[in-house]
């Protein structure tokens, strides 16, 4: 409970900061608490490879009850997918808020607790945009976490759909086409605050985990 409070109101986030000096102190106490149990936080939270891939829940509760208000009635994979997808992306970027830590810790949200705090990092965000995915039948749909061009890393999903790549980024919120077509090419056209990606550092879904050397 502590640390989604420190994320709700005191991360560091694109255009947000703390709003007054009250804000501020705990901001300082939270960051140095944090800080100072960083390792056992990381230790904590480490996942298997079994783990990793059940992270990829399209029969969790949060989010049946998303994928149900997004699609209709009648869906069907084939001719609905993409159209629900967007619905799904939409509401990610417009209503889960990014938000990029400024302590080293590793740690994974449920969705229920995303849509409790409405925050979470690329990574959580791109687990739970996946999840969607794999709710509505997509079996190709992964969670890339890639090394950019000024090594930083950061999370994507991908997937293939009707002979088409597509590459989504919850945590931009760009065109929900912007980056579809051949596989190359988009891999080459994407970036993330001017960084492209450097190499595939690992990806998964709910069945399959592949690691880059």
């Amino acid at each position: 409970m502590f640390f989604k409070h420190f994320l709700k109101g005191f991360c560091t986030m694109d255009g947000i900061a703390p709003a007054d000096s009250k804000a501020v102190l705990l901001y300082k106490l939270y960051k140095l608490l944090l800080q100072k149990y960083a390792d056992l936080i990381n230790e904590k939270e480490k996942r298997t490879i079994g783990e990793v891939k059940s992270l990829i829940d399209g029969s969790d509760l949060t989010i049946q009850s998303l994928v149900a208000g997004f699609k209709p009635e009648e869906y069907s994979f084939d001719q609905h997918f993409l159209i629900v997808a967007e619905k799904a992306f939409s509401f990610i970027t417009k209503e889960i808020a990014f938000v990029k830590t400024d302590i080293r810790l590793s740690f994974w949200l449920t969705p229920k607790e995303i849509m409790e705090i409405k925050v979470a990092d690329d990574e959580d965000q791109a687990v739970f945009f996946c999840s969607l995915l794999v709710a509505l039948g997509d079996e190709k749909a992964e969670v890339v976490i890639a090394e950019l061009e000024d090594l930083s890393t950061h999370a994507f999903v991908i997937t293939e759909y009707q002979s088409q790549f597509f590459l989504w980024d919850p945590s931009q919120q760009h065109d929900f086409n912007a980056f579809s077509g051949f596989k190359e090419n988009i891999l080459a056209k994407y970036d993330f605050k001017g960084a492209k990606i450097k190499r595939f550092l690992y990806k998964f879904n709910n069945t399959d985990y592949e690691q880059f050397l």
